[in-house]
């Protein structure tokens, strides 16, 4: 069995593009669904500010964004090695974007999948089409996708697979999505169906969950069932297994706020259902489930003690859905109550008494309280070598920030914001490992309160030390930096230096460097020789040498200071005006690679006018950004 990584994919290969960088090919980042990206190097509380930060492009599509974007770097694509961004809209288009181009804004392919349901006040608002983040699948290039299509006046849901190069088809998609009533394969017309939670690959099963299913469509009420279907990842007309959350009973849809299936290191599946029926027999509504690889037996589970409580309140487990402890047997779930429960996932203790109960739980946020409201509880942990720290933040309150110890957290919180905004798609974390120097709490807020209809969005950053100091908002220089319409349950993703915020404003907007980064101390530069030409010019080759840990990402600018009074760089693309000291001559190297990983190189030949008055030019290396 292939061990899962619970990390951020870091990927190398040695052709035909090397993969050195971080990989999001799924919500969250990971198979633990932690929400925190642990190798992003570029962005620190040192770099981001409004001055120096901000957003830098956008990507425009079809319909709202809700599915998280999703990033594969250096991707062998239309004859190039590019990062590669993938955006699935609710008009039901997949989209294959360069992920770092300001310039190159048509997509390197796109592919429409079918006409999309109509929306409503809760989803959409004018299209429900796809609305969970799709999973992508590396190794076999493949990005596995579930849209909700219109036909006169059913609503059908169908799951694809597309190749990652072109769109095309693969593996027997699409296939039409039927759910099992009574043992009977009967209902396809699934109108206000949600499949919201993120999709999930493991060992080539494809893992998919859903809410709202019920055997009447006229009666879109009281039913609302869950389901988790599996299928063979290579042949999708072969469905392994199928879980009912309540056969004889009513709800426990599986939506968790957008969050995706969790998986652990033996490929064993969780999720959290929303309230509804639970007699430990056949009905698990308001529970943590635990299944087995492929099959979906149900093999444990966690029920609060006041579950028929929760269920009749509308203050359902699914809110927040589930997520894996990195480097422990643990696991937390919460919902809209606020309440996170602590749980060991080897011995989830199925119903909470008194010799059942959770390792710990506690009140993180305000939630609902003990009342009905459209809320979600949306959460990132940020596992470092020996401790941690969860981010919690929910509708109409602070984002609180809760360690974490020994295996437990500790239940006062650390730091809270001031910060009270109306709603936030929820937290996601950004860090170079265990470093708190270098952590950003990322989120996406509104000042409204309403869950539909179209809302201005702030995009927010916090320093992860201390969640008190808010180091950039798009608002500051709104002019430059505006977000545009808000989008619920969908946290900004980061990754390699940039940020990419879905939005209902028909795109996903990309914040980053205003100004490339200096590297010149992440690297060494050796001056190769220098041949002479006539009128005091020369050629001069250098080879840059990547000295540090990790990728250092393109475009490379060669910047040559100390030219002095009459020394020019022949050809050069301008002066640089924004990284500090300015008003040096440039060029953009040509022969620099995507990603250039540690201990490799590159060598650059440019052309030098000298003058008496040149002394020693000195050369610094700029990278990441259109603007050296």
């Amino acid at each position: 069995m292939r061990i899962l990584p619970f990390s951020v994919a870091i990927l190398v290969t040695a052709a035909p593009c090397l993969r050195a960088q971080v990989t999001v090919p799924m919500s969250q980042y990971d198979y633990g669904r932690t929400g925190a990206n642990l190798n992003e190097w570029i962005l620190s509380p040192s770099t981001v500010d409004s001055n120096r930060f901000g957003k830098i492009f956008s990507r425009s599509v079809d319909d709202s964004v809700y599915a998280l974007p999703l990033i594969v770097p250096n991707l062998d694509i239309s004859g190039q090695c590019r990062n590669v961004l993938f955006v699935a809209t609710m008009g039901n288009t997949v989209y294959a974007f360069d992920a770092d181009d300001p310039a190159r804004v048509e997509p390197y392919w796109s592919k429409n999948l079918g006409t999309p349901a109509p929306g409503d006040s809760w989803i959409g608002p004018v299209h429900h089409g796809i609305l969970g983040t799709p999973f992508i699948d590396v190794p076999t290039g493949t990005i596995y996708v579930v849209t909700m299509t219109r036909k006169e006046k059913d609503s059908n849901l169908w799951v694809h697979a597309l190749d990652i190069y072109n769109g095309n088809p693969k593996y027997n998609s699409p296939q039409l999505l039927a759910f099992p009533f009574a043992g009977a394969e009967t209902l396809t017309n699934v109108k206000g169906g949600l499949q919201r939670a993120g999709l999930l690959v493991v060992n080539d099963v494809l893992y998919i969950a859903f809410g709202n299913i019920v055997p009447d469509p006229k009666d879109q009420h009281w039913s609302q069932e869950g389901f988790v279907q599996s299928f063979n990842a290579r042949d999708l007309t072969q469905r392994l297994g199928v879980f009912q959350s309540t056969p004889t009973g009513r709800k426990g849809g599986i939506w968790q706020a957008g969050r995706g299936i969790a998986a652990d290191a033996r490929g064993n599946i969780f999720v959290a259902t929303a309230g509804g029926s639970y007699d430990g027999v056949t009905n698990f509504g308001s529970s943590a489930l635990k299944f087995a690889p492929g099959t979906l037996k149900l093999v444990d589970w966690f029920t609060p003690k006041d579950h028929e409580f929760l269920f009749f309140q509308n203050i359902d487990l699914s809110a927040g859905g589930v997520t894996l402890i990195p480097n422990s047997p643990l696991m937390f779930a919460g919902g809209k109550e606020g309440v996170i429960f602590l749980i060991n996932r080897e011995n989830m203790g199925k119903l909470e008494d008194e010799k059942g109960v959770p390792v710990q739980r506690f009140k993180a946020t305000n939630g609902c309280g003990r009342k009905d409201c459209a809320q979600t509880l949306g959460t990132a942990f940020w596992a470092r070598k020996k401790d941690g720290i969860l981010y919690v933040w929910d509708r109409n309150d602070f984002l609180n920030a809760y360690d974490f110890i020994d295996g437990r957290f500790v239940t006062t919180p650390s730091a809270v914001s001031i910060e009270k905004r109306g709603m936030n798609g929820g937290p996601t974390v950004s860090a170079n490992g265990s470093d708190i120097a270098s952590g950003i709490v990322w989120s996406a807020t509104t000042q409204s309160t309403k869950s539909g209809g179209l809302a201005p969005g702030t995009l927010r950053a916090f320093r992860a030390s201390n969640i008190r100091e808010e180091i950039y908002n798009s608002d500051t220089n709104a002019e430059r930096d505006a977000l545009g319409h808000f989008t619920k349950f969908a946290p900004p993703v980061v990754a390699n230096g940039k940020v990419y915020v879905p939005t209902q404003s028909k795109a996903v907007v990309v914040y980053g460097a205003l100004c490339s980064n200096d590297v010149s101390s992440l690297v060494q530069v050796q001056t190769g020789r220098r041949s002479g030409e006539p009128n005091d010019t020369y050629t001069q080759s250098i080879t840059i040498k990547n000295t540090s840990s990790h990728a250092i990402g393109a475009p490379f600018y060669i910047v040559v200071d100390n030219l002095g009074s009459g020394g020019t760089l022949v050809d050069a693309a301008g002066v640089n005006s924004c990284a500090v000291p300015a008003g040096s001559p440039f060029i953009r190297s040509t022969s620099a690679p995507l990603w250039l990983p540690p201990h490799a190189s590159f060598t650059e030949t440019f052309r030098l006018k000298l003058s008496p008055k040149t002394s020693a030019f000195k050369i610094r290396v700029l990278t990441g950004s259109t603007q050296p």
